[in-house]
């Protein structure tokens, strides 16, 4: 069985422009992005790995207000209400 193409060297090139625009795509993306996260600093976080670093259980060392104060006694006052009710 043979299959004629009609205009196969048209289609040929066809296909390789849009290989080429695919590849030239590829190649240049990463780069623009690269460009524009040092410059831009919305596009910082796209490129980078999001694996933490550092220790999980470092306390910032944050002034404390009345308000954090206030959160710190409440949160203490429903754990010891909600550890009574279990009981």
């Amino acid at each position: 069985m043979v299959i004629v193409i009609k205009g196969w060297r048209r289609k040929m090139v066809n296909l390789a422009k849009i290989l080429v625009v695919i590849l030239a795509f590829a190649v240049l993306v990463p780069q623009i992005m690269a460009f524009l996260g040092d410059h831009r600093p919305v596009f910082f976080g796209w490129t980078k790995d999001e694996t933490p670093t550092g220790n999980p259980m470092r306390v910032e060392n944050n002034p404390k207000t009345k308000f954090t104060e206030v959160v710190d006694q409440f949160v203490v006052k429903l754990q010891d209400f909600y550890y009574q009710e279990k009981e």
